[in-house]
């Protein structure tokens, strides 16, 4: 049995039964995308013999590689999506994933290092959205994205060197990348990071709990409200913890933040995520501009 989904990046997704079991095959057939692909599968791998209590990383049996294609075949997960879990969750369970979620970041935290982040780092990577705004047809004309990118522009000029944990992320912490197994949480989809810290995985976690993207991806019935209440609180939690843990967080969660949407807009082509994108950058603008001087 074989049964095809559409991936992330144009990953093909397959269940498949054999030796008696399910798997999942991620494949790829784009040349370009190989060296990402296996990339991602050593972070996997490097993840999975890690303990992170009620973390847990599905396993890679094997990686077949080669110039022009790429297969992870990895372990299959009997598990609920975010929706449906939170849809029944009840408040241990909530306050047992946001512990879950705090010690798995500082497991990436102690296992990272404090490093100083060229500011060339964020501003190239500034340049690199802006001159892919500009290629993309849907928002080239568009005059309101062109300005928020031009604003963007001096928020990272003005940010400087970083001093952050670097070493160890997830690279894509969102909770459509996290499996729901009752109190086990598998996460999948480990992507590179043009920053390599745990403040990207917050970054990332917090585009659900603070902005709930991943419900614009999902497209069957939910309770809207009920959602919202459960991502707030786990979001003031995480947000609350961090901020009173760790002074990096409180300096650059923002601008990163900012970057996180700004390089989700650059590929952007469906009207309502253009419009969704554009006031989630206009309000982040707006806060970090209104922030009093440190």
């Amino acid at each position: 049995m074989k049964l095809d989904i559409q991936g992330h990046s144009g990953c093909e997704i397959a269940i498949v039964h054999e030796d008696n079991d399910l798997h999942i095959h991620k494949s790829t057939y784009d040349p370009a995308y190989v060296p990402r692909l296996i990339n991602q599968a050593n972070k996997q791998i490097a993840a999975s013999k890690i303990a992170y209590q009620n973390i847990r990383v599905p396993k890679v049996f094997e990686v077949v590689q080669n110039e022009k294609d790429a297969t992870i075949k990895m372990e299959y997960i009997y598990s609920k999506n975010f929706v449906e879990y939170f849809e029944n969750a009840g408040f241990e369970q909530i306050k047992y994933l946001i512990g879950a979620i705090k010690y798995f970041i500082d497991l990436e935290i102690d296992a990272s290092e404090m490093k100083t982040v060229p500011s060339c780092i964020l501003t190239d990577k500034m340049a690199d959205v802006a001159r892919k705004v500009q290629n993309n047809v849907h928002l080239k004309n568009d005059k309101v994205a062109v300005d928020l990118v031009i604003q963007s522009q001096d928020i990272m000029n003005k940010v400087g060197d970083m001093v952050m944990p670097v070493g160890r992320c997830h690279g894509d912490l969102t909770f459509s990348n996290i499996l729901f197994n009752g109190n086990n949480y598998y996460l999948i989809d480990f992507l590179d990071s043009f920053i390599e810290s745990p403040l990207l995985d917050i970054v990332k976690i917090r585009q659900d709990t603070a902005y709930m993207w991943s419900t614009l991806m999902y497209n069957k019935p939910f309770d809207k409200v009920r959602l919202s209440i459960i991502s707030s609180k786990i979001d003031s939690a995480i947000d609350e913890y961090f901020k009173e843990n760790y002074e990096w967080y409180r300096r650059y969660y923002m601008p990163l933040q900012l970057m996180n949407f700004l390089r989700i807009l650059q590929y952007a082509h469906e009207d309502r995520v253009i419009s969704y994108l554009k006031n989630v950058i206009s309000s982040q603008l707006s806060f970090i501009n209104n922030q009093k001087p440190s």
